[in-house]
């Protein structure tokens, strides 16, 4: 019965490391802006999942899939505060938080093109892939 309080506080000790922030820099993918004079395509079907940090990028969860890899288009912004991650339509000052459930246009990208195109993000985060971006 001694040990009672040490056992109570051990456990609040765990809880309260499982629950806290990562402190691992996270990587959010990004699609190059277009050319001077060429407008930004951006396409009209939709995707939805949960913001997650895997592996230390940025990722979608959800779908038959599990997780999507989403280069984001121009605009989205990746920041941190006490509570966590979160993703900011840079033009509406929106958050989006890690951990919830998001809905956002976009569609999928071949893996085939991603590794071509963007090297680095398809070693560091892998398929599968989209192109996104944050709803208003």
């Amino acid at each position: 019965m001694k040990h009672l309080p040490l056992l109570v506080l051990a456990s609040f000790s765990v809880a309260a490391c499982s629950f806290s922030p990562s402190t691992e820099p996270a990587f959010l993918p990004r699609l190059d802006p277009p050319p001077p004079g060429i407008d930004e395509i951006r396409l009209t079907a939709s995707l939805s999942g949960t913001l997650e940090v895997v592996r230390g990028c940025v990722r979608v969860a959800g779908g038959s899939s599990g997780f999507t890899t989403v280069l984001w288009h121009s605009g989205t912004e990746l920041d941190r505060d006490g509570s966590g991650y979160f993703l900011r339509n840079a033009r509406t000052g929106t958050l989006y938080r890690f951990g919830q459930r998001i809905e956002f246009g976009g569609g999928e990208a071949s893996r085939e093109w991603i590794e071509r195109e963007y090297p680095d993000t398809a070693k560091r985060c892998g398929p599968p892939y989209a192109s996104g971006w944050l709803p208003r």
